[in-house]
């Protein structure tokens, strides 16, 4: 009696882990459609690889990363006031070099100090404008889910799989041996009905 009882829990938490195994693996393999009679087997990833790049897609683009996200991190006073440094680098730099060394450094110093006022008081309104236009044209232009959805079509199958498990492989782990568990709790039940209907 006690032998059945033990084979009984020993079969049930293995059947439990097993099944979890093979579902977990069901995910990625086969990756190429295995043909019986009455259904075509293959894993869930490969079969439906195209809805889920397409989800993945709209995703990050909705709720993670959009082109107005980006262009709101860009379009603050910090950053135009950054641009509008360089601005002056740039600029006093390329008047050093374009002006000829006749005139003096007095006149250098005026003309340099004229435009770079004259950049701070119209650049940060200028460069506004240059990035609320980008922003608008690439809006319409540049469609985030496009390009994730291609990333993730462009990925090989196996390599798709070594990411995702790379990300979630203690969690994975966790569902396997969790089968174990529940294949054991199972078990249990099944040796207690049998002690209770005797």
């Amino acid at each position: 009696m006690i032998w059945r009882i033990v084979s009984s829990l020993l079969i049930s938490t293995f059947i439990g882990y097993l099944t979890n195994v093979v579902a977990v693996k069901m995910l990625f393999l086969p990756r190429q459609p295995i043909n019986f009679y009455f259904f075509e087997l293959w894993g869930l990833l490969p079969k439906r690889r195209a809805e889920v790049a397409i989800a993945l897609g709209q995703l990050v683009e909705e709720q993670l990363l959009s082109v107005d996200d980006l262009f709101d991190k860009i379009n603050t006073p910090e950053m135009r006031e950054k641009i509008v440094v360089k601005l002056v680098d740039l600029l006093r730099n390329k008047l050093n070099n374009m002006l000829p060394r006749i005139i003096p450094g007095k006149v250098m110093q005026i003309i340099s100090d004229t435009l770079e006022k004259v950049i701070r008081q119209e650049a940060e309104d200028m460069i506004h404008e240059i990035i609320e236009s980008g922003r608008d044209y690439l809006t319409r232009e540049i469609q985030i889910k496009k390009i994730v959805e291609d990333k993730v079509n462009g990925f090989d199958l196996k390599q798709l799989e070594d990411m995702i498990l790379g990300v979630s492989s203690p969690e994975i782990r966790f569902i396997e041996i969790m089968g174990g568990v529940l294949g054991f709790i199972i078990g249990l039940a099944q040796v207690a009905i049998l002690l209770l209907t005797r």
